[in-house]
C-alpha cells in the first residue's frame, strides 16, 4: 500500500529527521501481541477437532511461537520454529494435515495477526508520529 505524503515546513524550521528508534519499539511491541494472541489460541486445553485450532497438550507448540526481528529492526517475524522437543516440524502437520488421518487445523497465527491488525496499526501510527523530529534556526 503506497500513501502519498506532503511536507510543507514553516520559515523557522530548519530540518526535519526520523528518529527510527520509536518505529522499531512499535514494531517489537506488535510482534509481542501477536505471538501472545497465538499461544493464546493454541492454549485450550482439548483434544482439537479438523478446523479448529490446535489444543494445548504439551505445550511445544506454544513454546514454539518464537518472534525474529529483522536486521535493523525494521520488521519483525512471528511463527512456530522447530525445537528440540520436535522429531519433525509439528506446525506443519497441523496446519496441512497427514495421509494418515491428521486433518488440517485452522491457521492460528493468520487468525493472531487479524485479531491484534487495528491495534498494531494504531501502534505503529503513533510511532511514526512521533518519530518526525523537528529542528528550528
Amino acid at each position: 500500500m503506497a500513501v502519498d505524503v506532503k511536507v510543507t515546513l514553516q520559515p523557522n524550521i530548519s530540518k526535519l529527521w526520523f528518529e527510527k528508534r520509536e518505529l522499531k519499539a512499535a514494531i517489537r511491541l506488535g510482534a509481542r501481541q501477536v505471538q501472545k494472541e497465538a499461544r493464546r489460541l493454541v492454549a485450550r486445553r482439548a483434544i482439537s477437532a479438523a478446523g479448529d485450532f490446535p489444543g494445548y497438550d504439551t505445550g511445544t507448540l506454544s513454546k514454539a511461537i518464537k518472534i525474529k526481528v529483522g536486521s535493523g529492526g525494521g520488521y519483525a517475524r512471528v511463527e512456530p520454529q522447530k525445537t528440540a522437543a520436535m522429531e519433525d516440524y509439528y506446525p506443519a502437520f497441523l496446519h496441512y494435515g497427514t495421509s494418515r488421518g491428521l486433518k488440517p487445523r485452522k491457521n492460528y497465527m493468520t487468525a493472531a495477526l487479524n485479531n491484534k491488525q487495528g491495534e498494531i496499526r494504531r501502534a505503529i501510527k503513533r510511532s511514526l508520529i512521533g518519530a518526525i523530529k523537528v529542528g528550528t534556526k
